[in-house]
C-alpha cells in the first residue's frame, strides 16, 4: 500500500496543465460531439503524460481507470433518459456556439475543473498511488470522489483569460493532439505560470481533500494484511 504523503509546493510545469487546458477549450469547438471526442482524447493522455513527466511509474489499469470522466454511471434509468440528454445537448451545444460568450463561459469552466483534475493526478502520481504495486483502485476511488465535490470557481478567473487568449482554437487542438500539447499551448501557459503561488494555494485544497478522503478510505476498508511468512521447520 502507497502510503500517504504530505502536501508540497511545485514549481510550475507547463507540461502538466497543457493537456488540461485543451481539454478545458473543447466547448469552443463549433461542432457537437466532435467536442467531446477531443475532450476524451486530451482526457485519456493526462495521466500518461503527468506520470512520464515527474518519471513516476503508472500502472497500466490504473492509467486507464484515472482516464475516465467524472460523470454518473449510466442505469436502465439514464439509458431511458438519453434521447433527451442528447436533445438538451444539441440545443445547448447549438446555442452556445451562436452565442460565443456562453461557450466561453463554458471553456473557462471546465477548464478550471480540468486544472484541478490535473493538479490532483499530479499529487497522487507522485505520491505512488498510481504506480506498480499499490492498491491503486482505492487510489481511482478516491480520485473520483474528490474531483465530484470540488469547488473549481476560485480559478475561473484565470481559466477565463487562458480561454480569451486562443485563437483558432481547432485548429490549434488538431496539432495538439497530433504532436506535444504542450509546445503547441506554449501561448496559453503564461496566465498560469505568472500566477502560479495564488493558482497553487487554491489548488493545495484539492489534494487536502484527497489526503483526508483517502486516510478515511484506509479506516472504512483497511488494506488486506500481508500474508504472515512461514515459519522454519524445528
Amino acid at each position: 500500500m502507497a502510503r500517504r504523503e504530505p502536501i508540497e509546493h511545485t514549481v510550475f510545469d507547463w507540461r502538466i496543465y497543457a493537456e488540461a487546458t485543451c481539454a478545458g477549450l473543447t466547448p469552443l469547438v463549433p461542432i457537437p460531439f466532435v467536442d467531446l471526442a477531443i475532450e476524451a482524447v486530451f482526457r485519456r493522455r493526462m495521466p500518461g503524460t503527468i506520470s512520464a513527466a515527474r518519471r513516476q511509474p503508472l500502472a497500466p489499469r490504473a492509467g486507464a481507470a484515472l482516464s475516465r470522466g467524472t460523470g454518473a454511471v449510466v442505469s436502465v434509468e439514464g439509458c431511458l433518459k438519453i434521447p433527451f440528454v442528447v436533445i438538451r445537448y444539441l440545443l445547448r451545444r447549438i446555442w452556445r456556439k451562436l452565442v460565443y460568450v456562453f461557450a466561453i463561459a463554458d471553456a473557462a469552466k471546465l477548464t478550471s475543473e480540468y486544472w484541478h483534475r490535473a493538479y490532483l493526478l499530479d499529487h497522487l502520481i507522485r505520491a505512488g498511488h498510481a504506480g506498480p504495486g499499490v492498491d491503486w483502485p482505492r487510489s481511482v476511488e478516491v480520485f473520483s470522489e474528490v474531483l465530484k465535490g470540488t469547488d473549481v470557481s476560485p480559478l475561473t478567473g484565470l481559466a477565463r483569460q487562458t480561454v480569451s487568449n486562443a485563437h483558432r482554437v481547432a485548429r490549434m487542438l488538431r496539432r495538439a493532439r497530433r504532436s506535444d500539447a504542450a509546445s503547441e499551448t506554449e501561448s496559453l501557459s503564461e496566465i498560469l505560470g505568472s500566477n502560479w503561488d495564488a493558482a497553487e494555494s487554491s489548488l493545495m485544497a484539492v489534494a487536502v481533500r484527497y489526503n483526508e478522503a483517502y486516510a478515511r478510505s484506509l479506516v472504512r476498508r483497511p488494506p488486506p494484511q500481508p500474508r504472515q511468512a512461514a515459519r522454519d521447520d524445528a
